[in-house]
């Protein structure tokens, strides 16, 4: 049996049937998108979410959504849009508890987080975990309650320690991390932290990685090997984790899918 990890993919349902017998022959980690969609939250979505159930009864392997995050700022100050953000999360929880999901992936308060005017300042970290802290305590209550890791992603962050001060703020094992290979791309050619280093300071709380690529001037989420991004770096560092986290192709194009797959297979990286 090959010790090499097995890629999975981020897909919506309209695209999931093209790749389904894929994702099923090796039971591939699988991350279902629709419910980012701000027009699905107000309309009809249980009946998507069962939906889907149903298209992945033979699916075993470990099943995801990626949550709300259109306008869904974790660390807003406004009392108003808080309760928006909690209820959007909240809704997103139930839609993965309909589809059997254990993870979901909630984005980073970037705009503290990601800016030099703001994260380098103490205060403004401390005053921002607490923001956070106090909009997601229902939220991490329910996914404590139906088992579903939220993994908060990097946006623009630079510092993989400041990211890291808020994760184990929750002092929660469902709250945990995920690093977009693409966005900390992005953030380098500001100065930020490369993806190995990501890996290597924060890895013991990893667990859920996006897969795309670019070349940092833009969050283009091209076909792996069609932007500048080392793989294999990114597969060497984690490699030196003793757990695996989900490995998530996250691309533009589903179309790119196949190649992408091959991409890292041909480099020996993955199954």
């Amino acid at each position: 049996m090959s010790t090499l990890p097995v890629v999975g993919v981020a897909l919506t349902s309209h695209h999931l049937p093209q790749h389904l017998d894929w994702v099923l022959a090796d039971q591939r980690d699988l991350e279902i998108q629709d419910i980012t969609d701000p027009d699905l939250l107000d309309d009809d979505w249980q009946a998507r979410a069962y939906a889907i159930r149903e298209m992945l009864q033979a699916h075993t392997g470990r099943r995801g959504i990626h949550g709300p995050f259109y306008g869904i700022d974790i660390g807003c100050k406004d009392r108003a849009i808080q309760a928006v953000v909690q209820q959007r999360l909240l809704q997103g929880l139930e839609f993965a508890q309909i589809v059997g999901a254990s993870h979901m992936v909630v984005h980073s308060p970037f705009m503290v987080f990601g800016s030099p005017f703001s994260a380098i300042q103490p205060k403004t970290l401390a005053s921002a975990i607490q923001i956070a802290n106090h909009i997601m305590a229902p939220v991490v209550a329910k996914a404590a309650e139906i088992g579903c890791l939220l993994v908060i992603e990097t946006i623009q962050d630079q510092h993989p320690q400041h990211l890291r001060s808020l994760i184990t703020s929750f002092d929660s094992p469902w709250v945990r991390h995920s690093i977009d290979v693409g966005h900390v791309r992005i953030t380098m050619t500001r100065g930020g932290a490369s993806i190995p280093e990501w890996i290597r300071q924060n890895g013991d709380l990893l667990e859920h990685v996006h897969l795309q690529d670019n070349d940092g001037s833009y969050d283009a989420h091209l076909g792996l090997g069609q932007g500048d991004i080392n793989f294999t770096s990114i597969f060497a560092a984690l490699q030196g984790l003793t757990h695996r986290p989900r490995l998530i192709l996250e691309l533009n194009n589903h179309h790119d899918i196949p190649q992408s797959w091959h991409y890292l297979k041909n480099l020996g990286l993955v199954v």
